[in-house]
């Protein structure tokens, strides 16, 4: 897909013109404070940012201009040289050269320039040599006269993120006043004229188009990031010496702004992940079959006020092995729960800080980020991670996003006498805490889901309310693939609201993270899921993996041995429908080529069969000492009981008649013979 630059100039324009006043102030203060390595810092920062976005934008000019400075202040922070006039000077030179290159794109759609010469001073400049000025003053004196006339025209305006959430704020504030004067005309509708109902109607659909109106004013284009990342990458991807495709389709969404700077950094770091981890070298590659190229693949989808976006890479997949070890190396102290981890519960290591399997740091891998970054990113802006791999095929990466911060879906629950809202991206299920069945184990309680133990908490142990014993509903909340189950008392209703930050005497509560307003103009804190979570993982002292192993009910296996077709069916079907595990065999000889192979509990078989019948059978059996302690049953057509004395002498455990025959019977035979 051919990069489209036309809607991200206008961004980009107005962003380096504050990045260069950040420079000119910047240069200001340290010349009054040479020695100032934070202000030197700043500076980098803001060279930084814009020579990245230049790059982005596929202008050269601009890029290299920048690249320039940025040498000159890294010598400067490395103590090659002292800050002087002339570097001062250079500075506002080169900014202002910045400024005509921006005149250009707006007025020819070009950065086209000569840097020649600056790029010349440049090079002595960041070596610590002597430079003149004089043919730069010259060019400079000429061109600021003329940009400076070009300015007076102001074809568009940028609204600062903080105008916008201050007139978010007075509309939340016009919209409170509109709910109560909507309760207090409900309350008295009789009294009412109905051309006022109607005049108040309208206000209120006016004030929420509106509202949205306002919200929207913040969304950007989630290509913005998408499409200048996969230059980005490719530049990566050279330094790692991999060939790597990218299938990156084009998407129509806008994101809140506050999101798409963040998950800029949140896809960045994944496909640096995927790359230095992920995509093997071509020569091993094409020794596992492969393509010579790897691939990454970003693909988003719109689903109600969220977006799901999948980052994907055919490349050799976590081996979960070298992260149990890695992880024992690690922690120490937690070696036998590691042990017993299966690879999901393995899955919270990746995304702690500083963890890697490679013992030599990369290109990549020597930046000192991990995917303790991501995780972060994805806290800040409410959104759900779930990962996925496979070793040898790749590994994918889903985040759930909402599309704006500003609103907020999510159900409101009462804990005692006070009220929150959980956001809905982290609800997994809600179940009845009367009829489900929980388990308590050393003083803590847990309840079964999908075969897994999931530890269980009352809401008001976690936040100090007062504690009921009215607990309704247990929400069972996810986070990066693990679950917990909350007890509160009661479940009120779902609702989309506008959402406020905390006010200051809350600000310290990290277990919120925002609130919102209820029907009834009441502040509803929401919770903060990842941080309550990541609070109760350090009170769970049992070891799960263990009690499920030891609780689990074990799968048994049954072998049918019988020539009918027809009775082999209804036999599977019961043993299926009590959990066993069934293999068949039309004759002994059958039967007795299963067991070289398969491990059996139990066996059931007819008496009279082709080849080998079940006399036969039997004996061959009881003559193999590794079969010698299987239980048999026979099962007959016909009551003999000569033949019932000759079976059971000869080694099998019961005898059962057809005629007789019931579901209960013979799954109750093999329950005794089994001690279950």
């Amino acid at each position: 897909m051919e990069f489209s630059k036309e809607s991200f100039i206008d961004g980009f324009l107005y962003e380096t013109t504050e990045n260069l006043n950040g420079i000119n102030d910047c240069i200001i203060k340290l010349k009054n404070a040479p020695k100032e390595k934070s202000l030197l810092q700043e500076l980098l920062r803001f060279i930084h940012t814009i020579k990245g976005t230049a790059r982005m934008m596929g202008y050269d000019t601009i890029e290299e201009t920048a690249h320039g400075i940025e040498d000159v202040f890294k010598g400067l922070l490395e103590e090659k040289y002292e800050l002087t006039d002339n570097i001062v000077q250079l500075t506002f030179i080169a900014s202002d050269i910045i400024k005509e290159q921006i005149a250009h794109i707006k007025k020819e759609g070009t950065d086209a320039y000569d840097i020649s010469k600056l790029l010349a001073v440049f090079s002595k400049a960041s070596n610590g040599l002597f430079f003149s000025l004089e043919d730069l003053e010259k060019e400079n004196k000429e061109f600021t006269n003329e940009v400076f006339e070009e300015q007076n025209e102001i074809t568009s305006i940028r609204i600062e993120i903080s105008r916008i959430n201050s007139l978010i704020q007075s509309f939340d504030s016009i919209i409170m006043k509109q709910f109560q004067l909507k309760k207090i005309m409900e309350d008295s509708l009789e009294h009412i004229p109905t051309q006022v109902q109607e005049e108040l109607f309208s206000m209120e659909n006016t004030i929420l188009e509106t509202q949205h109106k306002l919200l929207n004013l913040r969304m950007l284009p989630l290509d913005m990031i998408l499409i200048p990342l996969k230059k980005q990458i490719e530049q990566e991807a050279i330094k790692s010496q991999k060939n790597v495709k990218f299938d990156i389709p084009q998407t129509l969404f806008l994101v809140d702004k506050v999101i798409l700077e963040q998950l800029k950094d949140i896809f960045l770091h994944i496909i640096r992940n995927s790359i230095d981890h992920g995509i093997e070298p071509i020569i091993e590659r094409e020794a596992e079959g492969k393509s010579p190229n790897g691939t990454i693949s970003i693909h988003a989808s719109h689903i109600a006020n969220y977006i799901k976006i999948i980052i994907s890479d055919d490349g050799r997949g976590i081996q979960y092995d070298t992260v149990r070890a890695k992880a024992m190396e690690l922690y120490p102290a937690e070696r036998e729960n590691i042990e017993n981890y299966s690879d999901t519960d393995l899955q919270q290591y990746l995304f702690r800080p500083g963890f890697s399997t490679k013992e030599k740091a990369s290109m990549l891998s020597g930046r000192g980020v991990g995917l303790d970054v991501v995780s972060n990113a994805i806290e800040t802006i409410k959104g759900k991670l779930r990962l996925t791999s496979t070793y040898g095929k790749g590994t994918s990466f889903e985040l759930v996003i909402p599309l704006t911060l500003a609103t907020q879906q999510g159900l409101f629950i009462k804990s005692g006498n006070m009220k929150f809202m959980i956001p809905s991206n982290y609800i997994y299920e809600i179940l009845d805490a009367q009829a489900i069945t929980k388990t308590v184990i050393q003083e803590q309680t847990f309840l079964q889901l999908q075969n897994h133990l999931i530890p269980v908490y009352y809401l008001s142990s976690i936040l100090n309310t007062t504690s009921t014993s009215t607990e309704t509903s247990i929400i069972v909340v996810e986070f990066l693939e693990t679950h917990i189950g909350i007890i509160v008392d009661e479940v009120e209703q779902y609702e989309t609201v506008i959402v406020n930050p905390l006010p200051e005497i809350l600000k310290t509560m990290n277990s919120l993270q925002g609130i919102v307003f209820d029907d009834n103009y009441e502040i509803i804190p929401i919770l903060n899921i990842p941080n309550i979570m990541q609070r109760l993982k350090a009170l769970v002292a049992y070891d799960i993996k263990k009690y499920n192993t030891k609780n689990q009910k074990k799968t048994r296996t049954v072998l049918i041995i019988d020539d009918s077709t027809t009775t082999r069916q209804i036999e599977q079907a019961i043993f299926e429908s009590s959990g066993y595990i069934v293999e068949s065999a039309t004759d002994g000889i059958d039967a007795l080529e299963i067991l070289k192979s398969k491990h059996v509990d139990a066996i059931v078989t007819d008496i009279k069969m082709p080849r080998m019948d079940g006399k036969m059978f039997l004996n061959n059996l009881r003559r193999m000492e590794q079969y010698n302690n299987i239980p048999v049953i026979i099962v007959s057509g016909v009551y003999d009981k000569d033949a019932q004395e000759t079976f059971l002498n000869s080694g099998a455990q019961a005898y059962i008649v057809k005629s007789d025959f019931q579901r209960g019977n013979l799954i109750q035979a093999v329950k005794e013979l089994l001690n279950e």
